[in-house]
C-alpha cells in the first residue's frame, strides 16, 4: 500500500513539472528555452525593491529628512543599489523629478553621481547606514538609512559627517533620554574612524534650541508633547553634514490626537519600537459631521478608526 502510494504522488509530481514546463510557468514570471528546445524550468528572483530612509542635504541645509522612499531597478542591472535609492528620492521630492535633479554615469572608479539634488559640482558623499559608501553602485536593501549630501566646502572638503546613535526611536510623554552625537573622519593613515562631536547645538524641526551636546557628544530630550519630531545638529565652529533622528512621542491613551484636521481620542496604544498598531475612535458630532478613514498614522504608529457616533 505505501509502494502505491508513493508510486501515485511521484507520478502527479511529474505531471506537474510537465505541465509547468510547457506553460514557461515559474511562480511569477515566464522563462523559455531557445526556439525548437524543450522549454525549461527556470528559477527567478521576485521584482527587485526595497523601502529605504533617505536624507540629502544641500551644503548644510536639509532638503529631504530621512524620508521613506521606494527603490526600485532603475537602470535594469539586476541589482539595488545607492543610485536607484537616489533616483527614486529624485522622483519623490525633486520638483521636476529625477530627470531634471539627479544624474549617474560610470567613470574611472565605477558608477558614480553626476548631479544630486540639481547640483552638477561633483563634490558629492554618501553614507548608508553611516558607513562611508565606495560608490553610486554599492548595494542597497530594505530597511537602509541613505545619506548623500553636497559639500559646503567644496574645495577643501572638510565637511563632517555626523550621526546619531539612532535613526529613530518612540518615546513616552515627559520621559528623559540621553542620545550621542558622532562624527565620522580618518586617522593618519586613512582609516576610518569615529569620536564624539563635542558642543554641538541642536536642533528640534529646523529650529535651533539651546540644548548642545557635552565634550562626549552627549544630550538629553524630553518632550511633553506627543507627535512626531525631527532632531537635527549645527556647529558653530565646524562645518557638519546635518545628522537627522525621528522622536515619535506616543499618545497617552485618552489623549485626543489630530491628523489632518480631524480629531481622534485614543483608546488603545501602539508602539514604534515593536510596530504595535493602535486604536482610536472618531466621533462625527465632534468633527463637523466629517467622514473617518479606516486608519490614521500618527507618531509613527499606525491607528484603527472606529466611528462612535
Amino acid at each position: 500500500m505505501k509502494k502505491r502510494l508513493s508510486k501515485f504522488l511521484s507520478m502527479i509530481m511529474i505531471a506537474a513539472l510537465i505541465v509547468t514546463g510547457f506553460t514557461g510557468f515559474t511562480g511569477g514570471s515566464k522563462a523559455y528555452a531557445a526556439e525548437g528546445d524543450t522549454p525549461l524550468l527556470i528559477a527567478t528572483a521576485p521584482a527587485l525593491e526595497a523601502k529605504v530612509y533617505v536624507s540629502i542635504s544641500n551644503k548644510g541645509d536639509l532638503v529631504v529628512r530621512q524620508q521613506s522612499v521606494d527603490v526600485m531597478d532603475t537602470d535594469d542591472d539586476g541589482a539595488l543599489t545607492i543610485s536607484d535609492a537616489l533616483y527614486c528620492a529624485h522622483e519623490k521630492y525633486y520638483k521636476g523629478g529625477a530627470a531634471e535633479g539627479y544624474g549617474a554615469a560610470i567613470g574611472q572608479w565605477g558608477l558614480g553621481l553626476t548631479k544630486l539634488w540639481g547640483d552638477e559640482s561633483g563634490n558629492f558623499g554618501y553614507y548608508v547606514n553611516d558607513v562611508s559608501s565606495m560608490g553610486a553602485g554599492d548595494p542597497i536593501k530594505d530597511g537602509d538609512y541613505l545619506n548623500a549630501y553636497i559639500y559646503k566646502d567644496g574645495t577643501g572638503f572638510s565637511d563632517k559627517y555626523t550621526f546619531f546613535n539612532t535613526h529613530k526611536i518612540g518615546l513616552k510623554t515627559n520621559a528623559a533620554k540621553t542620545f550621542k552625537l558622532s562624527y565620522a573622519g580618518f586617522d593618519e593613515n586613512w582609516a576610518p574612524v569615529t569620536a564624539p562631536l563635542k558642543y554641538a547645538v541642536i536642533m528640534i524641526n529646523g529650529d535651533h534650541t539651546e540644548i548642545g551636546t557635552n565634550k562626549k557628544g552627549r544630550f538629553k530630550l524630553q518632550f511633553n508633547q506627543s507627535g512626531s519630531y525631527l532632531i537635527s545638529a549645527d556647529h558653530e565652529e565646524e562645518t557638519i553634514v546635518p545628522p537627522t533622528l525621528i522622536v515619535f512621542v506616543q499618545p497617552e491613551k485618552g489623549e485626543v490626537i489630530e491628523v489632518k484636521n480631524k480629531k481622534y481620542t485614543v483608546t488603545k496604544l501602539g508602539t514604534v519600537k515593536t510596530g504595535k498598531k493602535g486604536k482610536v475612535t472618531f466621533s462625527k458630532s465632534a468633527n463637523e459631521g466629517k467622514e473617518a478613514p479606516k486608519t490614521v498614522d500618527y507618531a509613527g504608529v499606525t491607528y484603527k478608526v472606529k466611528v462612535v457616533d
